[in-house]
């Protein structure tokens, strides 16, 4: 048996089963060398296991049935709040009316993220200096006061109005209703082993971050709700993440 540690970008492997030369089975004094306790191996191998099961990847089929047909037809009911949006991000501020953002998705595929424009044209030249002006220097950059958002920015991110575009990603198979968050490339390279699995689902729109404080949420907090989420996944654990998600937005606890 061999095994590929999960590693940081660009490509994320797991363990992968194979046989010895001629069938014989490596003995178990060399077996995982030094890895025997090793927690992090045990909690990848849970997961390739159970990703592998008939059931799992059944729910996953359905997971993603539903995507399709909920973010269809709720784009199709917000059209005239989406066009409203777009034509006030417009009239409020100079620039485009919709931010790609780079980001990585299952499998570490990156991917344009859309959004509506909530900051100035130049905040991505911007945001290196604001993280050392706010001694961010690890762990996810997210400011209270960014004084790069608009006054109307302010007031979509409060009601996570932004992420609306979102549902387009989800069409295209970038994204999920929920999933671990979508992160950019830099942030995603923060994440060690076994917090890695993050990247084997796909990323959401929403999720355990967004129901549980959003920015008021420490990086570690952030691995471990993931990693539970990643673990523990079912589609009733998306019902109920989901049904918490509208409360947790109007309430705005953690939207900056």
């Amino acid at each position: 048996m061999t095994t590929s540690h999960l590693a940081p970008m660009p490509h994320l492997q797991l363990p992968v089963l194979s046989a010895f030369p001629e069938g014989k089975a490596q003995p178990e004094t060399n077996r995982h060398a030094n890895r025997a306790d090793d927690g992090v191996f045990r909690l990848e191998l849970a997961f390739l296991n159970r990703s592998r099961q008939i059931l799992y990847r059944l729910q996953q089929g359905a997971k993603r049935a539903f995507d399709i047909i909920a973010a269809c037809l709720g784009l199709l009911a917000i059209s005239p709040l989406l066009l409203l949006i777009a034509l006030l991000v417009k009239l409020t501020s100079p620039g485009p009316i919709l931010y790609t953002s780079q980001r990585i998705g299952k499998n570490y595929q990156p991917f344009g993220m859309y959004k509506f424009r909530t900051m100035t044209t130049d905040a991505d030249a911007r945001r290196d200096a604001l993280r050392k002006q706010a001694k961010l220097e690890g762990g996810l950059f997210k400011m209270e006061n960014d004084p790069r958002v608009t006054e109307f920015g302010k007031f979509l991110r409060a009601l996570s109005l932004d992420e609306l575009p979102q549902l387009f990603n989800v069409v295209k198979g970038e994204m999920s209703l929920v999933g671990p968050r979508p992160l950019p490339p830099d942030e995603s390279e923060l994440f060690k082993d076994p917090y890695t699995l993050r990247f084997q689902v796909y990323p959401g729109i929403t999720g355990q971050w967004q129901v549980s404080g959003r920015s008021n949420l420490k990086f570690d907090q952030l691995c471990k709700l993931e990693m539970d989420y990643v673990l523990g996944w079912s589609l009733i654990s998306d019902l109920q993440i989901l049904l918490k998600t509208l409360p947790a937005v109007l309430a705005s606890r953690g939207a900056y």
